[in-house]
């Protein structure tokens, strides 16, 4: 408003808007060697939607595509954390981040390797998982009949009678990942028998 004039007056428009702010999906994740995800990127108060991606560290820790398609190494040896950035194309000083949890294969490890049984025998195998929280795994015996029985906490059970000698292997796998299994075996003997010779005198 003119101070010479009180009548007078010019007028201009401001706009006010809320920071542009980036949010990543999803927030966390966890892989093992050679696994991908697809992680999505929303931009809030802008139209423009572009970010670029990029990860920490820069070398040895995957890669990730203009789309937010991350893979991750084809080998993990330790676990180690990644973590994955988009940057807002339309205010470059706003980033969001995701966090990678790369994890070394599952393994399972078997106790007693190897043990033999005689008819009627029992044995208390016990299973290792490496790598994973989830130290559950599922027994089962092979063959599947005729062989013996093992229960779920693996005490395994010969069968009553055994004719000739055979081999049972007893597998252990994870219940966090049925890909992964370790197994052992057992030798089932027929039982001894002593003959003297000759039998009367």
């Amino acid at each position: 408003t003119s101070q010479a004039d009180g009548t007078k007056s010019g007028t201009a428009v401001v706009t006010l808007t809320p920071p542009v702010s980036v949010t990543v999906t999803p927030p966390t994740v966890t892989l093992n060697g050679g696994g991908t995800q697809q992680f999505t990127a929303t931009v809030a108060n802008t139209s423009n939607q572009a970010v670029t991606w990029t990860i920490s560290p820069a070398t040895g820790a995957g890669t990730i595509g203009t789309s937010g398609l991350y893979t991750a190494p084809a080998t993990v040896a330790t676990q180690q954390t990644v973590t994955v950035t988009a940057k807002s194309q339309a205010d470059n000083t706003t980033v969001a981040t995701a966090v990678v949890t790369l994890m070394p294969p599952i393994s399972v490890t078997v106790t007693p390797p190897t043990v033999t049984l005689y008819g009627g025998g029992t044995q208390a195998f016990t299973a290792t998982v490496a790598n994973s929280s989830n130290q559950a795994v599922t027994w089962t015996v092979s063959p599947a009949t005729g062989a013996g029985t093992i229960g779920t906490s693996g005490l395994y059970t010969a069968p009553a009678t055994v004719a000739t000698q055979q081999t049972v292997t007893v597998t252990a796998k994870s219940q966090a990942d049925n890909t992964k299994f370790g197994t052992a075996v057992v030798t089932l003997m027929p039982p001894i028998s002593v003959t003297v010779t000759p039998p009367t005198v």
